[in-house]
C-alpha cells in the first residue's frame, strides 16, 4: 500500500512520515508532497490507499485534495489534520466522504487509533482487513469525526443527543449506535471525558473556583461534576488542584490556593 503524507510545511511532513513505522502498518511505500499542487498530482499518478493531508494550505487546500479524490472516486482513505478545532473545518470534511480528522499537535496513538479504524490490521502489520462493502463505512467514520470535533470546540454547550443529531443532520438513535460501533465507547461516556479532560486543564491552568469550572462545562450539579471528576482522575478537584500546584500550595501566577 502508498500513503500520501501532505502538508506546506517541512518539518510537519518529516513528523508525520517518521511518526509510525509505515511498513509494519502494511505501506511498502510512503510518498511526500509539500503542498497541495504536487499532491495533486501525486494522487493522479499513484491513487494512494491512504492521503494524509493538513486542511490549510496555499491556493490548493486539503478539503480541495479531498474533493478531487471524491470527485474521482479513487479509493483513497483521507486523513485530515488541522491546526483548527473548528468545526465548520469538520463539517466540510464530511461532505468530501474524509475518513478522519484529528487536530494539532497529532500524537502517535491518535494515529495509529486512526488507522486502525479505517485500515483495520494496518498497525499490526496485517492485510486491509474490510473492503468498502463490509464493516462500518467511510461515511460512518466520517460522521464520527465530524461529531468528535463538535464536541471538542462546543464542550460547554447542550450536548444532548437531539443536539448532536442537528449539528451533524443524523437521527439521534442513529447517531449513538454508530458512535458507538466506530468507537466502541458511549456517546454519553465521550462527552464526560472530554468535559474532564477539560475540566483538569482549567483547574491546572487557571485559579477559577470548582464552581466556576462546573459552570464553563456546561455542569449545574457539584455531586455529579464530583463523582465523573473522581471517576477519571481518582480523586476529586479540589485534590486534583492541590496536587498539580505545589505542595506549598501556590498556584498559577501569584494567586495561590484560596477556597476553590
Amino acid at each position: 500500500m502508498t500513503v500520501l503524507i501532505v502538508d506546506d510545511e517541512t518539518y510537519m511532513v518529516e513528523y508525520m512520515k517518521n511518526l509510525v513505522d509505515w511498513k509494519a502498518c502494511g505501506f511498502d511505500q510512503v510518498l511526500t508532497a509539500k503542498g497541495g499542487g504536487l499532491a495533486r498530482d501525486l494522487l493522479a499518478k499513484y491513487r494512494p490507499e491512504l492521503l494524509i493531508t493538513d486542511i490549510k494550505m496555499p491556493k490548493i487546500t486539503g478539503l480541495d485534495l479531498s474533493r478531487l479524490i471524491d470527485e474521482n472516486r479513487y479509493q483513497t482513505r483521507v486523513i485530515i489534520i488541522s491546526g483548527y478545532s473548528d468545526f465548520e473545518y469538520a463539517k466540510q470534511a464530511l461532505r468530501y466522504r474524509v475518513s478522519e480528522y484529528l487536530v494539532k499537535p497529532v500524537l502517535r496513538e491518535d494515529l495509529e487509533e486512526a488507522l486502525e479504524r479505517i485500515l483495520p490490521g494496518s498497525t499490526k502489520g496485517g492485510e486491509r482487513g474490510e473492503s468498502e462493502e463490509q464493516g462500518p463505512s467511510r461515511d460512518k467514520y466520517a460522521a464520527v469525526s465530524s461529531v468528535k470535533a463538535y464536541i471538542h470546540e462546543n464542550y460547554s454547550q447542550d450536548l444532548s443527543l437531539d443536539a448532536l443529531g442537528d449539528a451533524v443532520n443524523l437521527h439521534p438513535v442513529y447517531l449513538s449506535r454508530i458512535f458507538k460501533e466506530v468507537t466502541d465507547v458511549n456517546l454519553s461516556a465521550y462527552i464526560a471525558d472530554v468535559r474532564m479532560q477539560k475540566a483538569a486543564k482549567l483547574l491546572d491552568e487557571t485559579d477559577l473556583k470548582v464552581h466556576e469550572v462546573m459552570d464553563k462545562l456546561g455542569y449545574r450539579k457539584r455531586q455529579h461534576f464530583t463523582k465523573l471528576f473522581k471517576e477519571k482522575y481518582g480523586m476529586t478537584p479540589k485534590e486534583y488542584r492541590m496536587m498539580k500546584w505545589n505542595p506549598q500550595g501556590t498556584g498559577p501566577g501569584n494567586g495561590g490556593v484560596k477556597n476553590k
